[in-house]
């Protein structure tokens, strides 16, 4: 066996990466998760040598060309981040791969005139062949390789390697247009990079054949979500026939590049991806969007390999977490003349002065909101606002007001812009939200005030969320304790005698007074009243944060020695449930959570009729309202939800004296998802509790309704304050109410003034 072949199976073969890190995402596309980028390297090299391995042992008798059946041919682009992969490709398959016989290397695009720019083709002699080449001459032999080579056996290190890239690799030659470009002829230069264009795509037909089709393409994107030579909003993205094209940049510089189609007919597309800021085009894969489709690959052109669910299958994502960061934003205001900082995890929308949407996440963590960070509408900003350390401070009375007014300064600051901002609470956020609405009350068991009666900035708090609306996905209330309590029960009947598994808890919480309101059944009144203060009696115990503290380190430890992103990979767990892991490890407070537990329980009796004054409030001040829930959810009641829903909805047909629900101006909406048909209900108690952190791909499903659900009851509210003339007409609500219902938008009026 010469020295070039590869073994029928390499005993190293397997060294580059963990297969059980790779994860198909269910929209198709197959997702890998590493710590840092040498590890991302690693596994996108496992790919390529995986990829090449099938093809050594198929049957190439039916390929698009001798060509392609002689030789595993691969397509490269620039930047950083594929040099990982290059060093990763040498350390572990420079001796498994035959490189010389059988791989042959064609480019993306190649540029001329682009400062600060490294080509694709100057990054792959520089960071693989090279070394490549110095691999083989140490490993067979300076002798061996020349032979080989068809060089003489005294031939320097610069032959072998120009005549290893003049075997392997097949450049874009862009001399003539540099020498046109330096001399001043610019027409000249395009005339030039059309014939190499014309050139480059003829070789790619005759040796890869007519559909253009390699065996993989690798390439990353950037941060806007381009890939190869393609920029957001350029022109010749709308090409899908394969080919090789000219593009002109506006920094002047003149590009040759494959185009579209070549990018969606390979066999697989692997993209590397590491650098800060990334995740934003990396969600664009998933995301629900008012736009079309070719509208959102001109905004993120990473999109066109989402086009059918048979490219998206072809493509792997080898992410590292500093990928799958988001902006950082501040808010400062103050309070009772202390200044307060509230930081958030943001990702910018593409309309200027367009929707901000407020996300408040529950006591479980700031990521519980990261699938509606990557999948909302692109033209929204989203922010989800962090807790900060302040609230630790203060007593438990004070804990969820403080959270309150946090959020109604981030509010009335967009309002001041007349930007929408619809706020959106998870979990225990509820409890958030109620104390929000129940600002503007000078006690709280006082009557809700007259709208004009209400101070200025009352007054705009209540107009603002007007024009948002507000929506509530599973949030929790106080009453919800006595749920849990039950479902604690059936749980251990279940384990215990084998009993049918039924989260829906108690089937009536309220009672309903003669003058249509709410009020708590005596069985749950009795209950939150005399319910023990145990997690009071020990936050108030010495030394307890400490203690706390110090476990919540020794947690990280141990799931950072046991690897975090392995254990999610073995529970198969999807994109949202996988980025999530040793950024929450980084971030979560223990003790911060517990101290939020005790502050929403230290008086469940009193903050439950809070909860329903805020429901009075929803009613009073025609304020849009959502609620999204699970009916198997184990720690909120959707019975509850229901209750509370017809309620609303009765108020409000009676208020607006309408007898449909299709038929109300001011929405009181639920939407209720269910399992699957045949589905079994998990034992899992946060499942599915956490509907938009999907931590099952059962719950990547319930994710995508929540974001389809929210996109429509955003844009209809934004639309009808459009047409009212409280905010700017915006783009994006238009081109919703046109695609989604023609008849939302009657016009769009001009603002009032103030």
């Amino acid at each position: 066996m010469s020295f070039f072949s590869v073994p029928a199976r390499c005993p190293g073969a397997r060294r580059g990466g963990d297969k059980s890190l790779l994860v198909q995402e269910q929209v198709g596309f197959h997702l890998g998760i590493t710590p840092e980028i040498k590890a991302t390297g690693r596994q996108a090299a496992q790919l390529a040598r995986d990829k090449y391995e099938a093809w050594l042992k198929s049957d190439r008798s039916d390929s698009d060309s001798p060509f392609k059946s002689d030789h595993f041919t691969i397509a490269v682009g620039g930047g950083n981040t594929v040099k990982a992969e290059y060093k990763a490709l040498l350390e572990l398959h420079a001796r498994d791969i035959n490189w010389l016989d059988h791989v042959r290397i064609f480019f993306l695009e190649d540029s001329c005139n682009e400062k600060q720019w490294e080509s694709a083709r100057g990054a792959l002699v520089s960071h693989f062949i090279a070394p490549l080449a110095k691999i083989l001459v140490t490993r067979y032999g300076k002798g061996d390789i020349c032979i080989k080579l068809q060089l003489e056996p005294s031939a320097s290190r610069k032959k072998i390697i120009r005549r290893i890239l003049e075997t392997m690799t097949f450049p874009i030659d862009l001399s003539g247009v540099e020498a046109a470009l330096n001399s001043g002829d610019r027409d000249l230069a395009l005339e030039r990079a059309k014939w190499e264009a014309r050139r480059y795509q003829a070789v790619i037909r005759e040796r890869v054949g007519p559909s253009m089709s390699f065996h993989i393409i690798i390439s990353g994107i950037s941060k806007e979500g381009g890939i190869g030579a393609f920029t957001p909003y350029t022109p010749q993205l709308k090409q899908k026939k394969p080919a090789a094209l000219v593009l002109e940049k506006a920094n002047g510089a003149i590009s040759v590049a494959l185009n579209r189609g070549v990018l969606t007919a390979a066999d697989s597309v692997s993209l590397i991806i590491s650098g800060n800021l990334k995740l934003k085009a990396l969600g664009r894969f998933e995301m629900e969007d008012s736009a079309s489709f070719e509208q959102t690959v001109m905004e993120t052109p990473i999109r066109m390999l989402r086009e059918t669910r048979e490219i998206a299958e072809k493509v792997y994502i080898f992410a590292d977490d500093r990928a799958l960061h988001f902006d950082e934003g501040l808010f400062e205001y103050k309070e009772k003349g202390r200044p307060v900082r509230v930081k958030s995890e943001v990702r910018e929308g593409e309309e200027e002065g367009g929707v901000h949407m407020l996300l408040v996440h529950g006591f479980m963590g700031l990521y519980s909101y990261i699938n509606l960070l990557i999948r909302l509408p692109s033209a929204w900003k989203v922010s989800a606002l962090r807790r900060g350390k302040y609230a630790k401070q203060l007593p438990d009375t004070e804990v969820f007001p403080h959270y309150a007014n946090a959020l109604r300064h981030n509010i009335l600051e967009n309002w001041h812009q007349r930007r929408p901002t619809p706020v959106c609470c998870h979990s225990m956020a509820g409890i958030i939200s109620d104390h929000l609405l129940n600002s503007v009350l000078r006690d709280y068991h006082g009557d809700l005030p007259e709208l004009d009666s209400l101070k200025a900035r009352d007054r705009q708090l209540i107009e603002a969320l007007r024009a948002g609306g507000l929506f509530h996905i599973a949030t929790w209330a106080p009453s919800d304790t006595c749920h849990i309590r039950q479902n604690f029960g059936v749980m251990n009947a279940h384990k215990r005698r084998g009993k049918t598994l039924d989260y829906s808890g108690p089937a009536k919480i309220y009672n309903t007074t003669a003058d249509g309101h709410l009020v708590l059944n005596s069985e749950h009144r009795d209950s939150l009243v005399a319910s023990p203060a145990v997690l009071e009696k020990l936050m108030n115990f010495p030394g307890t944060e400490a203690v706390v503290n110090t476990a919540t380190l020794a947690i990280r430890r141990y799931l950072k020695r046991k690897g975090m992103k392995k254990i999610m990979s073995r529970q198969d767990a999807p994109y949202g449930h996988r980025i999530l892991s040793s950024r929450v490890l980084k971030k979560v407070s223990l003790y911060g959570v517990l101290k939020e537990m005790n502050a929403a329980m230290h008086d469940p009796y009193e903050y439950q009729l809070r909860h329903l004054k805020a429901l009075e409030a929803i009613v009073k001040y025609d304020i849009p309202y959502l609620v999204i829930i699970h009916r198997d959810d184990f720690m909120v009641s959707a019975n509850r939800h229901i209750q509370e829903h017809e309620y609303l909805q009765a108020a409000r047909m009676a208020k607006e004296g309408v007898r449909r629900e299709q038929d109300l101006k001011v929405p009181a909406r639920l939407v209720l998802l269910e399992r699957a048909k045949g589905e079994e209900l998990a034992v899992d108690p946060i499942n599915p509790h956490f509907l938009i952190l999907s931590t099952t791909h059962e719950g990547g499903g319930n994710a995508r309704q929540v974001t389809a659900a929210i996109t429509r009851f955003v844009n209809e509210n934004v639309a009808r304050a459009i047409e009212a003339g409280r905010i700017q007409p915006l783009a994006s609500v238009a081109k919703w109410a046109g695609e989604n219902q023609p008849r939302v938008l009657k016009r769009q009026g001009r603002p009032k003034s103030g």
